[in-house]
């Protein structure tokens, strides 16, 4: 086939010819305790590299996951000025007023009255690409959302996910309805302070658990009912703070007792105080660690090296990831193959390399973020439904467009020949986007949970931190953590008109009344942290993008885990877990 760019294919082939497995030197040697210092290029990198058409990375694998995980918010949302033209009404977003890049509410970025070619600009000779791009990037406005999908009804509050109704604070849900503070909830229905509850229903703080019902503080179970405080069950009704059991009922911390004494022991909790959820959550804790843990909590899973894996199969540091093949230092992949070094990308979409949050049957997408239904495009930002498209924003339903401007087929290959040589000759292709281009503040990132940097070393490295936001406690009165009910029989209906200063960050927070009803339903005492705080944690619980290595507590085969061996947990690996538990 002939090359359509075939100066930029002619230096690329050059390079590629001569690859050999070799070590690299990271560019952010000694700059953050994180940094690999030197790193491998192996032949399996060096295979997709071919495949990818991308010359070998400057940066090790974890630089790396900083520069994309630094483009994903966490669970923040902002209440700011909309910066559009003849706008300036407040919007809710998940980009703060420290941004700084303007942005545009997601509604007025996606209609017919926003024209993104409008910013388009003509590419000249002797420019520097990425300047190029990050000057137009400094012009071109952020939408408040990433995707605010209409199929979700009363939802304001939320960031991506589809077919939701009734969403507070609530990022990534899908096919859901009546959802608290919660994370990637699918299929779920009355869910609070979650992250990755998939068919649950009347549930309070689940972790990566599917089918739990009327549930509460639940890790890593399935198909478990009228249970609190269970850490990797399955098929249990009934049960309390119990750790890797499978079919049962009336346990309680792990010793079998009758119907009748299971009942007493409930009846005397029935509406536990504040405090004594904190005690029960230490002792669960205290349990698990007594315990044989699964390390990597991966399942069905062929020839992978990673973490949090599902019906996986010829991975390599990979985490989080399900339905998947082929795939190499990548994080969050869904029914996705053939890519190396993304964040988030799925529904089969493959050949992703440096980029995040692509997907939806993208294909041959790189170095781009947060784009849908793409091919063959690169330097991308914010788009969907576009075809052979380089170094564009906010695009939708084009094809053969750069710098947000129009070509014949003909005049854009020539075009994008000349500027990837130039980026060639430059030393700027072939790596992710530089951190200066996120609009993300780096301490509401994914990367501030996966990797914590201090301030300085934000700014050093080309990241910004931002301000907290404002409170949505306004200028009412605040009670302190002491001063509200221990139990939500005794809290009051008026509660909602306090705000409760958190007992972590001494913010103030409010109850909303779908909030209150919500935990008198439960029988569950109201919370004295930030729900944002609650969240954080949750995250914290396994940072995407990291794993530890081990060796099995028992076989002594080495193996990753997602929970730190300095907390002294009883790591096994796989198939000792296997044999030990099931």
């Amino acid at each position: 086939m002939q090359s359509k760019t075939p100066q930029f294919d002619k230096l690329l082939d050059e390079v590629l010819e001569k690859l050999i497995p070799h070590t690299r030197k990271c560019q952010w040697k000694g700059e953050h305790s994180y940094c690999e210092g030197e790193f491998e290029i192996v032949g399996e990198d060096i295979k997709f590299l071919k495949i990818l058409r991308v010359p070998a990375p400057n940066y090790c694998p974890t630089c790396r996951r900083i520069r994309r995980f630094v483009y994903m918010g966490l669970s923040q949302l902002f209440k700011i000025e909309c910066k559009a033209p003849n706008h300036g009404e407040s919007m809710i977003s998940i980009l703060s007023e420290d941004c700084p890049f303007p942005v545009y509410d997601y509604k007025y970025f996606i209609s017919d009255e926003f024209d993104p070619f409008a910013f388009g600009r003509e590419y000249k000779d002797g420019n520097d690409p990425l300047e190029v791009l990050f000057e137009m990037r400094k012009k071109f406005p952020i939408p408040s959302f990433l995707n605010r999908d209409p199929s979700s009804v009363n939802c304001e509050y939320s960031n991506g996910g589809r077919n939701t109704k009734n969403g507070y604070y609530i990022f990534g849900c899908y096919g859901s309805e009546d959802l608290w503070y919660s994370v990637m909830a699918g299929k779920s229905k009355d869910v609070m302070d979650s992250r990755y509850a998939h068919k649950c229903e009347h549930v309070y703080s689940v972790f990566h658990s599917e089918s739990i019902y009327k549930s509460s503080f639940v890790y890593f179970s399935k198909d478990c009912t009228d249970s609190m405080f269970l850490f990797d069950c399955r098929n249990c009704d009934n049960c309390f703070g119990c750790v890797n059991l499978r079919n049962k009922k009336y346990c309680v911390w792990n010793k079998q007792l009758s119907k009748e004494d299971y009942e007493v022991f409930m009846r005397s909790i029935s509406s536990p105080r504040r405090d004594d959820i904190k005690k029960y959550t230490a002792k669960l804790w205290d349990l698990v660690k007594k315990l044989p843990l699964n390390a990597s909590r991966n399942t069905a899973v062929e020839n992978v090296s990673g973490v949090m894996l599902s019906k996986m199969r010829n991975c390599y540091d990979v985490t989080e990831s399900e339905n998947s093949e082929h795939m190499r230092h990548a994080d969050g992949g869904l029914s996705h193959k053939d890519s190396m070094d993304f964040l988030y990308s799925g529904g089969h979409s493959s050949l992703i390399y440096g980029a995040t949050n692509v997907g939806s049957q993208s294909s041959n997408i790189k170095f781009s973020v947060s784009c849908k239904f793409c091919t063959n495009s690169e330097f991308i930002f914010n788009s969907k439904n576009l075809d052979h498209c380089f170094m564009c924003f906010g695009l939708q339903n084009k094809s053969y467009c750069v710098l947000n401007k129009q070509y014949s087929k003909e005049e854009y290959f020539a075009l994008v020949d000349t500027i990837k040589c130039d980026m060639w000759e430059r030393g700027e292709y072939g790596d992710e986007l530089p951190m200066k281009f996120s609009a993300q503040a780096y301490n509401f990132s994914i990367a501030s949970i996966s990797f914590p940097l201090t301030d300085a070393e934000i700014s050093k490295l080309g990241g910004y931190v931002a301000k907290d936001p404002e409170s949505n406690a306004g200028e009412i009165k605040t009670l302190s953590s002491k001063e509200i009910a221990q139990t939500i029989d005794e809290a009051k209906d008026d509660i909602i008109n306090y705000g409760i200063l958190c007992e972590v960050t001494g913010k103030p927070f409010r109850i909303i009344p779908s909030e209150l009803q919500f935990y008198r339903k439960m029988k569950l005492p109201i919370p004295s942290v930030h729900p944002v705080v609650r969240m954080n944690d949750k995250a914290a619980l396994v940072k995407i993008g990291r794993k530890y290595e081990t060796a099995c507590a028992k076989c002594g085969k080495h193996t990753y885990s997602v929970f730190d061996p300095q907390e002294k947990f009883i790591l096994y690996c796989d198939k000792c877990y296997q044999q030990e538990v099931y």
